[in-house]
């Protein structure tokens, strides 16, 4: 459904010209008209990938060694701390 307006700035009460000036991000003239278009847009995201389950995150370190498991861990370590001055 695709829906268009046109609003002659001339007619606009003060409030409903000020919330436009805002999202427009510029004053409007009282001789100048807005036109607004609402657009369905398709889907731009195709995920290909299978769905995850918790499952398939339960085994995530299957086959790796101890020390393998270690440098992930500590990988995720890092990049967790966000060092942030929290109480």
């Amino acid at each position: 459904m695709e829906t268009e307006r046109k609003i002659n700035v001339a007619t606009l009460d003060s409030p409903h010209r000020r919330a436009l000036e805002e999202v427009l991000g510029q004053e409007l003239q009282s001789n100048q008209q807005v036109l607004i278009s609402i657009i369905n847009l398709q889907s731009a995201v195709h995920d290909d990938r299978p769905v995850q389950t918790l499952e398939d995150w339960t085994e995530i370190y299957d086959g790796l060694s101890e020390d393998e498991v270690e440098a992930v861990d500590a990988t995720i370590k890092t990049r967790a701390d966000l060092s942030r001055d929290l109480p």
